[in-house]
């Protein structure tokens, strides 16, 4: 067996958007070292205080090293026909898959994780950081969070376990650790290991080109062989994996252009498998009223399409009266409201509810409207649609600059306007992403005012 042990320092943590600092590369085949690798590099971009306080490198340490375009084919052909080990795989492997794809090359090594390994070799043990395996087994560390020093550490454990363990036993255990997902049978050969490594959304389709399921990820391809790695264990992905026979994948910028694509797909393509997002010619919508006597009250209406003027008036939206009844019947439970106002008994006198003493009245005006009122909005308050919190429409700007994509959303009053014309169209799918994504403090250095809408990118 040929290994690569590797470790790199970086600028922070988010795989798409920060860099690698420092590369450390041993090249281990049959047993012997046969290349070791040792260099920084240039982010090209700014390093933190705190990455500075945890590896001792300093920006000036970095201006005079090459960046990894210089470097790129150097490390490249090193790593080349060999399983990458390193200690969290996923982190070193995902950050220099990003490095290489900038320059449009594809690095898609069998992988091996320490962390992992350690895990399954001594599981008496309750930590397996670095820091436990030095420890553990006595090993001397010169500069702790420099990248050849540690991967070193990872030769140093993997010759460590050689010397403890049965050939036969390690063997096994390697071939587990090591082991890819299955796939598919009817996927052709290849096609998982072409898939996007960035957000994005994919369809699964099966025979005639029948879409089966539309899923969406921070992470596609890793996503894409969760299906594949779970399907023993849910009949849902049984039943795709045995129907599956292409996959179309479509990049975004970032998640919420993930998240907008995915809902679009699902209503125009119906696919099978996708339950709750499919299209419906018909909204089940609770409208907030208030009768002539001045109570508070509802209206349950089927609508093909929302109003944006109306939507201060929407308490929420359902997939059934029968769902929104339920939802009514429990709210006058808890908060003592009464049934006939709020439309889920019909009677000319008082409600049920205010005979067995659970309504205290509002039916027979016996209650004030003003103590009805404040508890019917404790009780349904939280669901009507949020106001608008901007002035006038907004754009969100989304970019990744592994894949050179970026997408720009314009969105006023909860809806996506886009390219070819103004109207707005509202869709609650579209709102509840709007609402979490809008009001997440990360997000809102992405979200900038628009001045025209007819001039789109004008902000």
């Amino acid at each position: 067996m040929t290994f690569s042990f590797v470790d790199i320092e970086t600028t922070g943590t988010h795989l798409r958007h920060d860099r690698v600092i420092e590369i450390g590369i041993l090249r281990v085949e049959n047993g012997k070292l046969v290349s070791t690798y040792n260099q920084l590099i240039n982010p090209q971009t700014h390093i933190s205080p705190f990455i500075t306080q945890m590896t001792g490198i300093h920006q000036e340490d970095l201006e005079d090293a090459p960046t990894f375009d210089l470097i790129k084919d150097e490390i490249y052909e090193l790593l080349q026909d060999s399983i990458f080990v390193a200690h969290n795989v996923r982190f070193d492997h995902g950050f220099l898959k990003n490095e290489f794809r900038r320059y449009e090359l594809d690095l898609s090594l069998k992988q091996l994780c320490t962390v992992k390994l350690s895990r399954a070799l001594f599981p008496e043990h309750r930590h397996h950081n670095l820091d436990a395996i030095v420890h553990r087994f006595g090993f001397q560390i010169k500069n702790r969070h420099r990248a050849f020093d540690d991967a070193e550490i990872l030769w140093k454990f993997y010759q460590a376990v050689e010397m403890q363990y049965p050939e036969d036993r390690l063997s096994h255990m390697l071939k587990t650790l090591i082991q890819k997902p299955s796939i598919p049978a009817k996927l052709p050969i290849g096609e998982v290991d072409t898939l996007h490594e960035g957000p994005g959304v994919y369809i699964f389709y099966g025979e005639g080109d029948l879409p089966l399921y539309i899923g969406k990820s921070k992470n596609v391809r890793k996503r894409v062989l969760s299906h594949f790695s779970s399907d023993h264990t849910s009949s849902k992905e049984m039943n795709i994996s045995q129907q599956i026979s292409r996959i179309e994948t479509i990049p975004t910028a970032g998640e919420l252009g993930a998240l907008l694509k995915e809902v679009e797909l699902i209503k125009k393509m119906n696919p099978v498998y996708n339950q709750q997002l499919r299209r419906q010619n018909q909204l089940t919508v609770l409208k907030k009223i208030v009768n002539e006597d001045g109570y508070n009250s509802v209206t349950i209406e089927k609508v093909t399409s929302i109003n944006t003027d109306d939507l201060h008036q929407i308490i929420g939206v359902f997939r059934s009266s029968k769902q929104a009844k339920e939802l009514l019947q429990a709210k006058a439970t808890e908060y003592q409201l009464c049934e006939k106002l709020l439309g889920t008994e019909k009677t000319s006198g008082a409600c049920f509810g205010h005979k067995l003493e659970k309504c205290k009245g509002a039916c027979i005006k016996k209650e004030k409207p003003l103590a009805y009122n404040i508890r019917f909005i404790e009780a349904l308050g939280s669901r009507t649609i949020k106001t608008w919190p901007f002035d006038g429409p907004i754009c969100i700007h989304e970019e990744d600059t592994v894949e050179h994509l970026r997408d720009d959303f314009i969105i006023d009053k909860w809806c996506l306007i886009t390219d070819t014309h103004d109207e707005r169209y509202f869709d609650y799918d579209i709102y509840k992403i709007l609402i979490r994504y809008i009001f997440s403090t990360r997000n809102q250095i992405n979200i900038k005012i628009v001045k025209d809408t007819h001039q789109p990118f004008q902000i």
